[in-house]
């Protein structure tokens, strides 16, 4: 009786690094105050007349301008952010009818005194703002309180490691191996609020802002 030989050769044992590594994740937050606020507002206005819509458009917010500068608040302070024109029709029976034309004239303001957004917003729509789109409160001091955080977020990652080679009794190496910062998003608190020529003497409350940092650690063990 005769045999074919076969190629199948058995399997080798698998050899397993020197080094094995731990992955870990550390986050940190820091409560701020903040002492920024950013406002988006502007002026709408609607007419048959192009010309007298922009023309309308363009008295009010020369007003509101001028109204800004009186407040105190610098002209660096204040810029357009946009303008756009936009014809309106009204519709019955699938027939466009009553065409006329709105301009609205957007502008960002940052205000450094928070606490006169409310009067600032009172003012400003009594002298012909009709509609704010978006108050963004912030800090002029970011770097300085992300660094805060980003030590929080090492330290968390540090001693999450370390518990974890405690449990496991692992030899854990003292250093990382790799330190990647991962991305956080521009610390912001939104709030948003319509104006009516009536206006309004709601206080806005800023409340607090949240400053993040995440990282990764890569130990060796």
């Amino acid at each position: 009786m005769s045999y074919m030989q076969s190629d199948y050769q058995p399997p080798t044992s698998v050899s397993l690094p020197d080094t094995r590594t731990m992955k870990v994740y550390g986050n940190g937050k820091i409560a701020v105050k903040p002492n920024v606020a950013i406002v988006q507002l502007g002026v709408v206005t609607e007419n048959k007349s192009l010309h007298k819509a922009q023309q309308e458009n363009t008295e009010k917010m020369n007003k509101v301008l001028q109204t800004l500068v009186n407040l105190g608040i610098p002209n660096k302070d204040i810029q357009t952010s946009a303008f756009i024109i936009n014809p309106k029709y009204d519709y019955q029976n699938g027939k466009q009818f009553n065409q006329r034309y709105q301009v609205m004239h957007m502008l960002q303001v940052r205000l450094t005194h928070i606490d006169q957004v409310g009067i600032v917003i009172d003012t400003v729509v009594s002298q012909g703002v009709n509609r704010i789109t978006d108050i963004r409160f912030t800090t002029d001091q970011t770097d300085i309180f992300y660094e805060n955080a980003l030590q929080s977020a090492l330290l968390d990652a540090k001693r999450k490691s370390y518990t974890i080679a405690k449990t496991l009794k692992l030899p854990l190496s003292p250093m990382p191996i790799r330190i990647v910062e991962r991305t956080i998003n521009p610390p912001a608190i939104y709030k948003t609020a319509s104006a009516t020529t009536e206006g309004f003497a709601t206080p806005i409350q800023p409340g607090q802002i949240e400053i993040e940092a995440a990282v990764e650690l890569v130990y060796s063990y």
